[in-house]
């Protein structure tokens, strides 16, 4: 896989990842989360044609989730998150490139920013749940080898 293709593989994956969840008086965006890619935009990045993001836990502390998925290429790929939410940079497991992400707690959500090993951060962005608990928001910025790129990622809830 080239290093571009690579790239934009792995900031579709982190679209998803970073979208994960909010937290605030009781809530949690525990369960299972399927992509709408009707209601998502993602100006010059890839769309991916599925994921599923599975929040298996959601504190004020603590986050953990699996999210699975397929690339516009059709490539699948599995990635997974169990640490503290505490603003420092962890590692995100089946990340080919060993990229780690941190989270902080914002009133009403959640923010949260991707870098590489090296330390270059590529992707920031916050994630909100709605009102009625059954969509997760997550709006960003990445920075590719083509330039900046915003997006929005709608999730919702599967019963």
């Amino acid at each position: 896989m080239s290093r571009n293709c690579r790239t934009l593989s792995f900031l579709a994956f982190w679209l998803i990842i970073a979208s994960l969840t909010t937290y605030a008086a009781n809530r949690s965006a525990v369960g299972t989360w399927k992509l709408d890619t009707s209601k998502s935009s993602y100006g010059t990045l890839p769309v991916p044609k599925y994921e599923q993001l599975i929040i298996t836990t959601d504190t004020s502390e603590t986050l953990a989730w699996k999210l699975t998925g397929a690339m516009a290429d059709g490539k699948t790929f599995t990635a997974s998150f169990n640490g503290p939410v505490d603003g420092q940079y962890h590692p995100i497991v089946g990340s080919k490139d060993d990229h780690e992400i941190a989270y902080t707690r914002i009133p009403g959500g959640m923010k949260w920013s991707v870098r590489t090993k090296s330390g270059f951060v590529f992707e920031t962005g916050t994630s909100h749940l709605s009102a009625d608990d059954n969509t997760l928001t997550r709006s960003g910025t990445v920075q590719t080898r083509e330039g900046r790129s915003e997006f929005v990622s709608v999730y919702t809830k599967e019963p």
